[in-house]
């Protein structure tokens, strides 16, 4: 895994997140960006098995497991984690910090508190944030 300073994210995969936000609210959704480098080829979604999913997010191993297993499969590597706000910014809290394990990983949020979904990403080291740009592929 690399220190990401930016993610490429297809449009299509966009898509794919701010569905999969939509689809699970008023829950959080959660899941795992793969890829070569910096550039997300594959969003793999995740059961969110946190016992309070509406305000929190928590990967289920075993998924966690099994994707590893796939990016190794498939010469893929962690790009970034991905989670929503339903009703908040797409920006870390406090939670979403103190619980940050993944510091060479990027953390991709979406927030659905607008009409048009914001999506941003982030670096997370011992509490303290940097947001890194999205470049938006079109392939």
């Amino acid at each position: 895994m690399i220190d990401r300073a930016r993610i490429v994210l297809p449009l299509a995969l966009r898509n794919e997140l701010v569905a999969h936000a939509r689809e699970a609210a008023p829950a959080e959704c959660c899941g795992l960006l793969l890829g070569d480098g910096d550039t997300v080829r594959r969003v793999m979604r995740c059961r969110n098995v946190h016992a309070a999913p509406e305000t929190r997010y928590r990967i289920d191993d075993a998924q966690l497991a099994q994707a590893f297993r796939a990016a190794q499969d498939f010469d893929r590597e962690l790009v970034a984690i991905y989670h929503s706000h339903p009703r908040s910014p797409a920006y870390p809290s406090p939670t979403d910090r103190a619980e940050a394990q993944w510091p060479l990983a990027a953390y991709v949020l979406v927030s659905l508190r607008v009409a048009t979904p914001e999506v941003f990403a982030y670096r997370i080291s011992d509490g303290a944030v940097r947001e890194i740009p999205i470049v938006e592929a079109t392939a």
